[in-house]
Order: C-alpha cells, then sequence, then structure tokens
C-alpha cells in the first residue's frame, strides 16, 4: 500500500528534495497546467517558478476504532511573480485559462532530476479558494475524491417517491405460509389507480413477487392476497400493486397452550415437531340392553390454544391438524366379536371449535375393526408453514361465523371426542371401544382485512395512508460483474463503481474479500450522501476504503496473522516517542443490536460481548464495570452471528474484529523517517521495528509487535508516521 517510489527513492540514503505544484487550468488535458516549487527548476521542458513561500504539509490519517480515512486540506503560499509581463493573480480570472475547481498535483522532485518518471505524486487535490494582494497569493487547496458532493439521490416518481436502493439476501414468503419472515425490505407507496395501491420495487420484476404487510399487533409479516406478481411502469417507476382493501393471510402456529382435561404433554402439539405430540385416549362402552335399548357412551379430552389479536377483521379462519387417531379395541363385551345386526360403529372424532361453537371435525375414525387413521390432505412444512413436501395436514371447515359475532381471535378449543357403538340388535351384547389419540401440530391460518362493512370511511383510510409493504425480493447484483452483492464490502465497492468514476479493482480487494464473510440486508429511501453511506459500510463492514495520493483507491483493514512488509530499525528513524492507547479508549463490553427490522426502529438480535481479559482491565486500570461500554447499532449487518467473547480469528465477526483494537491498550510510536528508501510509507502500511531500546517494562520485544501506520503527515524533507500496534505477542 506504499506509495510508489522510484529507484531515485530506493538507492540513494540522502536526497535533495524540491516539491513541484501543479496549477492544473484543463482538467482534461495532462499538459494544460501553470507549475511553480520551492526553488526554479525545469522537468520534462516545463518550468517551474521557484516562489512557494510557506511548508506546505500533507497529512493523511486513518482511524481503526471508526473504519474512517481523513486527507487533510492545504494552503498554499506563492510570490505574486511575473507571468508573461503581468501579475500572475490576473492569470485565475481571466477568460482563457480557469484555475478554480481545477486539479492540483503535489509531486516530490529528488536530486534536481529533469524526468517527471523520477519524481514521485504524493497529492491530488482541487484549487477551492484564491485571494492576493501585491506581494503574494494564497491558495486553498481541497482533497478531493469522487464522491464528493454525491447523493444517492436515486429515479423517483412523476410526485417525487425516491426508487429504493437495496443490498442482500431477501426471502419471499409463500402464500400462505408461517408470518416469522423478517427478511424483507419496504417499499414506499407511489399512488393509487382504479382501486389499487402503487408501491415502488427498485428494479422490474417479471415473476414470482409477494408483497408483505407488517401486522404491528402481531409483529410479523402476513402476505397480502390478490397482490400483483411483477411489476408495471406507474409514475415512471416500477411498481407492484395491491388491492384497495388489502386482504391479508398468514398461517400461525399459536405460541401458548394450555390444557383443559385428558392431554398429557399439550406443547408437544406446538413445538414443530412431528416425532411427538400432545396425547390422550379412552376406554368406551355402550349401556342398556336388546329389549330396554343401548346408550351410546360419549368421553372428551381437550386443550385449548391461545392466539394474538389482530390488526383488521377476519374474513376466514381454518384450522390444519397433524394427528393420529388409533382404535386398538373393539369388541362386544360377552361375545368378543363385531357388531351383529344392525348396530352402529365407534367413532372418534379430532375437531375444533371457538367460543361455544359446535366442534367442526377435522380428522375422524368410525370402524369396527382396530387401526390407525392419520392426517391427509394438505401437505404442509412444518418449519416454514408453506405448502409442498412436508406433513400431510387434516383441515377444518372455515369457521368464520362465531368469530364473526364476538370480533374475538383469542383463544380455540381442539377436542378429541369418544363415542361407544351400539350392542348386538341380535341379543344382548354392550360394545365397547378403546382409543388412542396424538396430536403433533397444530396450525392456524386467517384471512383479514380492515371491517369495511362496518367502518367503509375508517378502513379505506387507513388503506389509503399505508406507507410501505415489504418485498423478498433479492437486492441488486454487482455492476462489476452481475453477480449477486451478499456481503458488506461488496455493497461498499458496488456504490463506488455505480455512483462514481471510479472503474478499477481496488488493492487489496481480493484479499477483503476472501477474509470476510460479514453479510448485510440494507435499503436507502430517501437521498443520501454518498460519503455517509460508504462510511457506514465500512464501520459495520470492519475495513476502510480511502484514495492514497497517487489517486489508487484501496481497502484497509487488519488480517488474522498480520505481517510487516517493512522492518524499521534505529537508524532509519529519529525523533522516536512512545505512548499507549488512552484508557478511555478501552471497550470492555459491547451491546450490540443488528439484524435491523424491516419495519421497526429496532433489531431482531443482540449480543452482550465481553472481552476475555475483561475481569483483568477492570482490575489493573482501576475501571469500573459500568464504565468503557458501548452501545452499538448495525443498520446493515446480519450475519455471522456476534459471539459472546472474541474469535481466535478476528475477521470472523464484527465484535472479534473491533475488541482486537479496543480490547486492549496498544503501544503508539510516533517517529520521523529519514531514510529515502521508506519515504513511501502510507496509511494502512504494516511495520515492524527493531530496536535494543524496549517500550515501557520491556517485558515485551520489538519482535513481537506487528504494527500499522495510521497517521502520515509529509513536508519537504521530512516524513512523520504514527504507528499503532495490531499484533503483540
Amino acid at each position: 500500500m506504499s506509495l510508489t517510489l522510484t529507484s531515485a527513492f530506493t538507492e540513494k540514503t540522502i536526497i535533495k528534495e524540491n516539491w513541484l505544484f501543479q496549477l492544473f487550468y484543463d482538467d482534461e488535458s495532462a499538459s494544460d497546467f501553470t507549475g511553480v516549487s520551492y526553488y526554479d527548476t525545469t522537468v520534462e521542458s516545463v518550468d517551474y517558478k521557484g516562489c512557494v513561500l510557506n511548508k506546505v504539509t500533507i497529512r493523511e490519517s486513518i482511524s481503526l476504532e471508526s473504519s474512517t480515512a481523513k486527507t487533510s486540506n492545504m494552503s498554499l503560499s506563492i510570490a505574486n511573480f511575473d507571468f508573461n509581463g503581468n501579475e500572475f493573480s490576473r492569470q485565475f480570472f481571466n477568460n482563457t485559462n480557469k484555475y478554480i475547481n481545477r486539479k492540483v498535483k503535489i509531486y516530490i522532485q529528488p536530486d534536481d532530476s529533469t524526468a517527471i518518471a523520477d519524481c514521485v505524486l504524493i497529492y491530488i487535490g482541487k484549487l477551492e479558494q484564491v485571494s492576493h494582494n501585491h506581494e503574494k497569493i494564497n491558495l486553498s487547496i481541497i482533497s478531493t475524491r469522487p464522491w464528493d458532493k454525491i447523493s444517492l439521490d436515486s429515479d423517483k416518481s412523476s410526485n417525487n417517491v425516491h426508487e429504493p436502493i437495496v443490498y442482500g439476501n431477501y426471502t419471499n414468503t409463500s402464500n400462505p405460509a408461517f408470518s416469522t419472515n423478517y427478511n424483507l425490505y419496504p417499499i414506499p407507496f407511489v399512488g393509487t389507480l382504479d382501486n389499487k395501491l402503487n408501491f415502488a420495487e427498485y428494479k422490474s420484476v417479471g415473476s414470482g413477487h409477494v408483497s408483505h404487510y407488517y401486522d404491528s399487533q402481531l409483529d410479523n409479516f402476513t402476505t397480502i392476497n390478490s397482490a400483483s406478481s411483477s411489476t408495471s411502469s406507474f409514475n415512471s417507476l416500477d411498481c407492484v400493486n395491491v388491492p384497495s382493501e388489502v386482504s391479508k393471510t398468514f398461517r400461525i402456529r399459536p405460541s401458548t397452550i394450555e390444557n383443559v382435561s385428558g392431554f398429557s404433554n399439550v406443547a408437544n402439539a406446538i413445538n414443530g415437531s412431528a416425532s411427538d405430540g400432545a396425547t390422550a385416549g379412552a376406554t368406551v362402552t355402550s349401556t342398556g340392553s336388546l329389549s330396554g335399548g343401548y346408550n351410546v357412551i360419549t368421553a372428551q379430552d381437550s386443550f385449548k390454544v391461545k392466539m394474538p389479536e389482530i390488526d383488521g377483521s377476519a374474513t376466514s379462519i381454518t384450522v390444519y391438524i397433524l394427528g393420529t387417531v388409533v382404535q386398538s379395541a373393539s369388541e362386544g363385551v360377552i361375545s368378543g366379536g363385531a357388531i351383529s345386526g344392525g348396530g352402529t360403529n365407534p367413532k372418534c372424532v379430532i375437531g375444533v371449535s371457538t367460543h361455544s361453537e359446535a366442534i367442526k371435525s377435522i380428522l375422524e375414525r368410525q370402524s369396527a375393526s382396530n387401526g390407525t387413521t392419520n392426517s391427509s390432505g394438505t401437505a404442509i412444512n412444518l418449519t416454514t408453514g408453506a405448502n409442498g413436501t412436508g406433513s400431510a395436514f387434516s383441515v377444518s371447515d372455515n369457521t368464520i361465523n362465531n368469530y364473526n359475532a364476538t370480533k374475538k381471535l383469542d383463544e380455540f378449543i381442539i377436542s378429541a371426542t369418544y363415542t361407544s357403538g351400539t350392542g348386538s340388535t341380535i341379543s344382548t351384547d354392550n360394545y365397547t371401544s378403546t382409543w388412542a389419540v396424538t396430536i403433533k401440530d397444530v396450525i392456524v391460518q386467517v384471512s383479514y382485512q380492515n371491517d369495511i362493512a362496518n367502518e367503509p370511511t375508517a378502513s379505506y383510510a387507513k388503506n389509503s395512508s399505508l406507507k410501505f409493504v415489504y418485498s423478498g425480493t433479492d437486492g441488486l447484483n454487482s455492476i462489476v460483474d452481475g453477480s449477486a452483492v451478499t456481503y458488506i464490502h461488496q455493497a461498499h465497492y458496488d456504490l463506488l463503481r455505480r455512483h462514481t468514476s471510479y472503474g478499477s479493482v481496488p488493492t487489496n480487494y481480493s484479499t477483503l474479500n476472501s477474509a470476510r464473510d460479514w453479510q448485510l440486508r440494507y435499503w436507502i429511501l430517501e437521498p443520501t450522501e454518498l460519503i455517509d453511506v460508504l462510511e457506514k459500510l465500512q464501520y459495520e463492514g470492519g475495513f476502510i476504503g480511502r484514495f492514497n495520493g497517487q489517486g489508487n483507491f484501496q481497502y484497509i483493514f487488519i488480517p488474522d496473522s498480520p505481517s510487516a512488509s517493512v522492518t524499521l530499525v534505529k537508524k532509519d528513524v529519529s525523533d522516536i516517542n512512545i505512548s499507549l492507547t488512552p484508557i478511555n479508549s478501552l471497550t470492555t463490553k459491547m451491546d450490540i443490536e443488528y439484524e435491523k427490522h424491516p419495519a421497526e426502529g429496532k433489531y431482531l438480535s443482540s449480543t452482550t460481548s465481553v472481552s476475555a481479559n475483561d475481569a483483568t482491565l477492570l482490575s489493573e486500570y482501576n475501571i469500573a464495570s459500568d464504565e468503557n461500554v458501548k452501545r452499538i447499532t448495525l443498520d446493515a449487518y446480519v450475519s455471522p452471528t456476534i459471539p459472546t467473547s472474541a474469535s481466535s480469528n478476528k475477521n470472523d465477526d464484527f465484535y472479534s474484529y473491533y475488541q482486537s483494537i479496543v480490547g486492549e491498550p496498544r503501544l503508539i510510536v510516533n517517529l520521523t523517517v529519514v531514510n529515502p528508501k521508506y519515504l513511501g510509507l502510507d496509511v494502512g502500511d504494516l511495520v515492524a521495528y527493531n530496536d535494543t531500546f524496549l517500550p515501557f517494562n520491556g517485558s515485551t520485544g520489538w519482535d513481537d509487535y506487528v504494527f500499522m501506520v495510521t497517521d502520515v503527515s509529509r513536508s519537504v524533507g521530512s516524513l512523520k508516521i504514527t504507528l499503532r500496534d495490531i499484533e503483540n505477542g
């Protein structure tokens, strides 16, 4: 990552330095500039006027703690020299040459070299402002980057709704299915046409689109019925539409269960496993005689399942049961045989009721012979709740009538009702049957919408004020190679290529790509400054993106096993000063929230991560247990899972990486580089230092440290750098 030096630097131990300042008046031409310098010189037949009055300093720095980079602006003072018979100050505002807001380049000229190829480019900026008097001109030069003044102001509709910008992998929920999918992003409302509400997608979708509704009472995303499965153009954007009544359907496995009578292990009925279940059973025997008639005996076991309230009025409710009914004994009490004559076979019914309505049968067996009746009908995946390959559920008829009377969707009764057969019609022979029931899973399906019939004005007003629905369409593919953008650093690179003039592969990108699998789900709904988004992704992705003084973009991060590319010795440096990072910069505990909720200002995952040597730090540095604790919220980061203690590999996850930076005191070494062969050192370089003089108590020698350059200050004849240790022992 060092600046590329020429042989004029690498083959000498002492050099004479002059700085060349190229003030461009046409950025499109490599030769349309005026040259000034510290003393008169000629390079490539270009005369540089020795008129620079001040000692210019170029400072570049990075912060590993915040994953940001900074390059200083500068002031250049030059004499108001004679230029073609006039004061040079007249050049800045004439009708021919336009210096303002044009490029400025700075080179180091070694030993009066006359070839620009022997000089080293160290800075690229832009002339922002000029002031002057008779004797002196003051030039304000700012550091410039391709993202300057660029806002992520995406395409927008004719009524000024902005198209979303979306990165990451998302999931479309099947309809119907469990409403437990949070891998979604919001898409904004654009307008209404033909009783349909239109919402803006970030791209054209040909098929398979599913629109989701956020039910705040459920804190779930239900699927919208009859929504368009593809986009169409509306108000100049690609939009999906949903009917204005916004009918939704969801499946839910009840979260609370309460035994009423007879069942064992009732929690197993809603644990999502087909390998166990709630069990019950009974033996029932008819009574009576041939002459007097038989009494059919009935027994019943039951449990309640609790349901959450919904945001609207249900229009359809059905219950799915995965279970078995086993008849293990069925015979006449006297004869021991099957029912003869016109007798009635015994029966077991699994059914559902709500608010005392009549039981609706879901699964039953009625036979004189022993055997098993299994659920049959709809195959549902136990994990996702979607139709398809899975266990075969039996389903109830629509049980909406009682709901419409009570307007309560709070509980259901699941019951097993056992009925004895009748005795023989030939002789007195009462009939007995033995039953066993297992209910393995319970799924409730609800369709609902606003109560348009009873509250039409409020319902239509509510639907028309719906700001977002939610999409599971995968985010943008890379503009570079068309591949899916899955990781945080990939999104950063894509934004850089997509929205700036930069068109190359960054230095160190492949190394970063190999080291990191930090995934993101990230969306932008409003105009946002590009640099703000880039720096957010840098922090959450644990890397620094920057342009160096020679115009090359690079990624900087700490490898798992850092190795120095340069080893400095005592004769290479001067003015060495050693310190430790301040105690207030240490973080002993991080409360980290991540996986941003698509609809709410909260997060789906949280972890309290504590340094492995937390107790030692608190004791040795007199830190109270509630001090040096940092709360962090991550809007893009979704995985890997953040651990409670750091991994041995820094790059495994967000906490492990930053804990290696702020989790313990680190050496800070300030020095001046005097050996010309190392004048190319730049921020991000990995450096070792070899000296017999040991830092502080000397328990760890210099050989055990690897440093990163975090600050560089260049002026003519001087390079001052700051080293921060990233590996010690």
